[in-house]
């Protein structure tokens, strides 16, 4: 079967046949295919980089582009969100450093080791990037749900007349 869009593959998705957990019914099908569709832009715009980035944030984004460019889903409207996703990826290394430079724990006032509040800031801002990333389809699996999503809309729900 053809892909329709490169960035979500629909090989493993065949009529009647089990493939990626289920099986797939025509509609179904044709359904996700006609959402990968929605993710083509017509006139291809080019993104900016944030005046507000850092220099190490910068670095971040031409290298998120770099590697997203034959993917084809960010898009313009991302800009603000590609920069937030970048400034956590830069952070995030900052604070690696610092654990590096000053270890993962630290004595507290009480004379305890604790966890470094550099260990905590590093947690955070790997949680900010994996949700940023999510967001962004900056993974597989976000950009098949995406997919999934659009495409389930497109079938409507057999209640939706009961709710306003």
């Amino acid at each position: 079967m053809k892909t329709v869009n490169e960035v979500i593959q629909f090989d493993h998705m065949r009529v009647g046949k089990k493939g990626g957990g289920k099986h797939w019914t025509q509609k179904e099908v044709e359904s996700r295919e006609a959402a990968a569709k929605k993710f083509d832009r017509k006139k291809k715009k080019k993104l900016k980089i944030p005046e507000w980035l850092s220099d190490d944030a910068r670095k971040v984004w031409r290298k998120t582009i770099r590697d997203m460019e034959e993917f084809d889903v960010l898009d313009k409207v991302d800009e603000d969100v590609l920069g937030a996703y970048c400034d956590a990826v830069a952070k995030y290394q900052h604070a690696n450093d610092l654990i590096d430079e000053h270890g993962y724990t630290e004595v507290n006032a009480q004379g305890n080791k604790v966890v470094s509040a550099h260990v905590k800031l590093a947690q955070s801002y790997s949680r900010m990037i994996l949700a940023y990333s999510n967001k962004l389809g900056l993974n597989a699996d976000s950009r098949a749900r995406l997919a999934k999503k659009i495409a389930d809309n497109d079938q409507g729900d057999s209640n939706d007349d009961l709710f306003d």
